[in-house]
């Protein structure tokens, strides 16, 4: 089966639980009020465009290629961007809610999450160097072999990160979450 080129296009309130995602490549499309739950959204490419206000909890996205992509006040529950392709990924999340989320041994170097949920989140072995976290929610989240080289926490919040497991090289966090990074050695801080 072919896959269809959308350009320039605007996708608005679509329930793609009730209808079939056409398979293609998205350049320059904006979605908004859509809705991708358990669906698959696998082997697609979505160079500059924008979802705005969709769901996609528990949506496969194997082998899809994120470039440049702004996913804004976006559910994304369960997403599993591991299996992603890592190729020039780029992406911007705003507002969003990722909890339980997987960004496993992908390299996503400088992608900014904003104002977002960002709970249980599994950042095992994966590069988020240069990436910024502002204003996030990282309770529970995943560090473990991870590049935090250069990445800024500072307004980051309730994560646990052990230093001696992850890459910290001139990573930014504030004082008033420094627990979370002694955490792991049983130590008061007062």
């Amino acid at each position: 089966m072919s896959q269809e080129f959308y350009q320039d296009q605007v996708f608005k309130a679509i329930d793609y639980t009730q209808r079939t995602f056409p398979k293609g490549e998205y350049d320059n499309c904006t979605f908004i009020n859509c809705k991708f739950e358990d669906v698959y959204v696998t082997a697609m490419t979505f160079l500059e465009c924008t979802f705005d206000t969709c769901d996609f909890t528990n949506a496969k996205v194997k082998s899809t290629t994120f470039t440049e992509v702004n996913f804004v006040n976006c559910k994304l529950l369960g997403v599993d961007f591991s299996v992603c392709n890592d190729f020039m990924f780029s992406a911007i999340f705003q507002d969003c809610i990722l909890e339980l989320a997987s960004f496993a041994h992908l390299t996503i170097k400088q992608t900014t999450f904003r104002a977002s949920n960002l709970q249980n989140v599994d950042f095992t072995g994966t590069n988020v160097e240069n990436s910024i976290f502002d204003d996030c929610n990282l309770k529970g989240a995943i560090f473990e072999n991870t590049n935090l080289e250069k990445a800024d926490l500072s307004t980051a919040y309730n994560y646990t990160i052990n230093p001696s497991l992850n890459q910290l090289k001139k990573a930014i966090f504030s004082r008033a979450e420094i627990h979370g990074l002694l955490a792991n050695y049983d130590i008061k801080i007062s």
